[in-house]
């Protein structure tokens, strides 16, 4: 039987934790040690106990499937919310008004809405400090040296983890690896930034140490804990970033090379893609015969499960309500999906009409997107000018779709959708084998050109997604074409996954996909059928699309945090 890692169950498990430490006597009941601060000897005093300190750093492990109704996505060109109150999808569109007061999360009822609230540094930095007081708490105590060699892994990649979106985000910050304590060490705790090379290597380091301390693949049975297929990936996901055109502006072959190779050794785990694309994402498979999930995070159904559905869904089912339509798709992702016959619609002989623009598509696009005609829980999604429920907002007035489409990947319909208790226990990856695959493409086309171990990687994607292979439709193309098959393919296949913005930083074309309106499609009845017009989906006056490359390509460091530390300087135009 499976096992259940879940992140949301363990702060429950965290907050009752001091009930299994305390014992009192009837004569001296007053006499009670304070339960609210259990001490390092006591937390680290079984495995079991130091389980919990391990399992709180987990929980702080970005949560894109509960109480997200802003998912990452909207910051890219892939999406956008369905309504145009929310101040963090303004913050995130509008990028070149981003200043260093700029809040990126709702904080409501005494904490943080978690929308985009992994993406602050205070946020990140008391998750790196947890990983600290693990590791120094694990490594004092008397604990089996095979536990605690496995733990100390598990910690140094989830450090790693907040360290490198940091590193991304920010351009990298101070790099502390002790719990600092003011009453002991003084001004010492203020520490400056370190490069972003300093980063780069400290990551490396840190999560090779870590793939040596860890177990193999564990597939998606491995209850959400982190392997050392997790660590590999991790660091060949930062040594692509590393080598891609924003950092690596001379083109340093040897940095492509390393990221190839590094997702190769992942190659060689025993992963496996899972056989039905839309499925992966749903309580369905998220079971042990899917061996594609390598870092994730798992839903418990009913206790704690996924609310995905009732903030990034689709406004309506029929006339019945459903969600906030929080993930509203772009016709610019829209357009990237392929044709069923594996050419692009740009392509000479695919076949694409534009007055009957969902046919003959793909079958990623249909289980990823509801368009005007799909069906979602067996009732079609009809988007079209005058429909209703459903009907495209061209006002940005409502929370209705502004650009006539809606997310269906993810949202699982294997349950009861209306249940807004969290019914699903779904599957969130933070890597999977398909990204693998990927990476490895794109980093062995860069380094060597787009020879046989290219073509077979992208051949797996695209057998798995039904449409005839690279191999079939594209063979013998050239390291340029390559290049640009392979940013369609993984735009497509990792859709509303949160990998589009990296990317677009990366690849150094924020500037250009992020400074201009988005576009959906205007369906309007006829008496014969419908038509179909692209459509700016945001009236004037409301808030534009906007990207500074002067500065946007980090985030800046909150003003509040830079007055906390005098050793931290500040990015660039902020």
């Amino acid at each position: 039987m499976k096992t259940s890692y879940n992140g949301n169950a363990i702060i429950k498990l965290a907050v009752c934790c001091g009930l299994l430490f305390s014992a009192c006597r009837k004569d001296s009941f007053l006499n009670v040690d304070n339960l609210s601060a259990v001490s390092s000897t006591t937390a680290f005093a079984t495995e079991d106990a130091a389980d919990l300190v391990l399992n709180d750093v987990y929980y702080y492990l970005p949560d894109e499937y509960d109480l997200v109704f802003d998912p990452f996505d909207n910051w890219t060109d892939n999406s956008m919310t369905g309504f145009s109150w929310s101040t963090s999808a303004n913050a995130a569109r509008t990028k070149a008004t981003i200043t260093s007061n700029t809040v990126f999360s709702y904080n409501w009822g005494g904490g943080y809405q978690k929308s985009s609230s992994w993406l602050n540094w205070d946020y990140l930095y008391t998750a790196i400090r947890k990983c600290n007081v693990f590791i120094a708490g694990l490594d004092a105590s008397s604990l089996d040296d095979s536990y605690k060699e496995q733990r100390l892994g598990e910690a140094k990649v989830l450090r790693a983890y907040f360290y490198h979106i940091v590193w991304m985000l920010y351009g990298g910050g101070p790099i502390i690896t002790v719990p600092d304590n003011r009453a002991e060490d003084g001004d010492s705790i203020y520490h400056a930034r370190a490069t972003f090379d300093e980063n780069y290597a400290f990551l490396e380091e840190e999560l090779t140490e870590a793939a040596d301390l860890l177990p193999d693949n564990s597939g998606n049975d491995g209850g959400g804990r982190v392997t050392k297929g997790a660590a590999l990936t991790l660091r060949g996901w930062i040594e692509l970033f590393y080598a891609s055109p924003l950092y690596n502006t001379s083109n340093d072959l040897t940095r492509w090379a390393a990221a190839a190779a590094t997702n190769k050794l992942v190659m060689q785990l025993g992963y496996s893609l899972y056989p039905t694309y839309d499925e992966l994402f749903l309580t369905t498979g998220g079971n042990s015969n899917n061996n594609e999930g390598i870092f994730y995070r798992e839903y418990l159904g009913l206790k704690a499960g996924s609310t995905i559905t009732n903030y990034q869904g689709p406004a309506y089912v029929g006339q019945q309500w459903l969600s906030w339509g929080g993930s509203t798709p772009t016709q610019e992702l829209v357009d990237d999906y392929a044709m069923a016959n594996g050419k692009a619609i740009t392509d000479a002989g695919s076949g694409y009409d534009a007055q009957n623009p969902y046919a003959s598509r793909e079958p990623r696009f249909r289980q990823s997107i509801l368009y005007n005609g799909n069906t979602f829980n067996g009732v079609e999604y009809i988007s079209a000018v005058g429909s209703g429920y459903n009907e495209i907002d061209l006002s940005d007035a409502t929370d209705q779709t502004n650009t006539g489409y809606a997310m269906k990947k993810c949202i699982d319909t294997t349950v009861n959708i209306f249940d807004w208790g969290g019914p699903s226990s779904q599957t969130y990856y933070y890597f999977r084998y398909a990204e693998v695959l990927l990476n490895y493409a794109e980093a062995e086309n860069e380094a060597e050109g787009p020879d046989a171990s290219v073509y077979d990687a992208l051949d797996q994607v695209r057998t798995r997604a039904g449409i005839p292979t690279f191999s079939e439709i594209y063979p013998n193309v050239s390291q340029d074409s390559m290049r640009q098959l392979i940013r369609r393919e993984r735009r497509v296949e990792l859709a509303f996954e949160g990998k589009r913005y990296f990317d677009l930083l990366r690849w150094k074309i924020a500037e250009d996909n992020l400074n201009h309106v988005m576009h959906g499609t205007k369906v309007t009845p006829t008496s014969s059928g419908y038509t179909y017009d692209v459509i700016e989906v945001i009236p004037s006056g409301s808030p534009q699309w906007s990207f500074d490359a002067s500065k946007n390509y980090l985030l800046p460091i909150p003003l509040s945090i830079i007055g906390q530390n005098p050793e931290l300087t500040q990015n660039p135009n902020y």
